[in-house]
């Protein structure tokens, strides 16, 4: 598929910096414990829905970023149809260099998470993950209306992003990555308010389904539905 281009000139890149991409795999790597929640983002994709279950064949990975996730999905997903959304260019370069070596499909595109090139109904599953945190309230709630326009009624939201701190230490930590990431689109994470975005935005049955401690704050992992 060829490329969206009608991304705003300005956006947030990988690593909250442009020329700090590079660095983006292994901060995450060190700094959010990554391992742990990227396997239970997949665990929540791949979690049967319907009666009977209906399979897995078309999923969405929004802010896709370097291409971990989205790779790791065509990996577990064999048989399906695996998107990665990402505005960023550069980082979708090496999303698709990263694809090549893993030897898997993954269908790449350019886009503004609040206008995807998308059909709706067209996903079963979306992902999101530390995305929505880059993003202004406003931004936050069409990204996350997009979700569900693109999402097949009893299709499924996962989204791992910061939460409310559970303690003061929590709370100093998220501090410091509020200073590197704006007060303004981090502020609603800050006061817990996410689950509820989700909400207004048309999803349903919204439930928090892990909490974790790491050196940047708590990060949690959201499940919605929609209906």
């Amino acid at each position: 598929m060829p490329p969206a281009r009608d991304q705003p000139a300005a956006f947030v890149p990988a690593a909250g910096r442009h020329g700090l991409t590079a660095l983006y795999d292994p901060v995450v790597a060190l700094t959010m414990r990554e391992e742990r929640w990227r396997a239970r983002v997949l665990e929540e994709v791949q979690r049967p829905s319907g009666d009977p279950p209906v399979p897995v064949d078309r999923v969405l990975d929004l802010g896709c970023g370097t291409g971990t996730l989205a790779v790791a999905l065509a990996q577990r997903l064999p048989g399906a149809v695996v998107a990665g959304v990402d505005v960023d260019p550069a980082i979708l370069e090496r999303a698709a260099a990263k694809a090549d070596r893993a030897g898997v499909r993954v269908e790449w595109r350019e886009a503004r998470a609040g206008r995807l090139p998308f059909a709706a109904g067209t996903f079963q599953r979306v992902t999101c993950t530390l995305v929505l945190h880059h993003l202004l309230p406003g931004d936050k709630i069409a990204a996350l209306r997009e979700c569900r326009r693109v999402l097949q009624p009893g299709g499924r939201l996962v989204v791992a992003d910061w939460g409310r701190p559970q303690d003061p230490v929590m709370r100093a930590a998220f501090f410091g990555l509020q200073l590197l990431d704006g007060f303004g689109p981090t502020g609603e994470h800050a006061r817990g308010l996410l689950p509820a975005r989700i909400a207004a935005a048309g999803l349903r049955d919204v439930r928090r389904v892990e909490r974790l401690r790491t050196p940047a704050g708590t990060l949690e992992i959201l499940v919605a539905e929609r209906s």
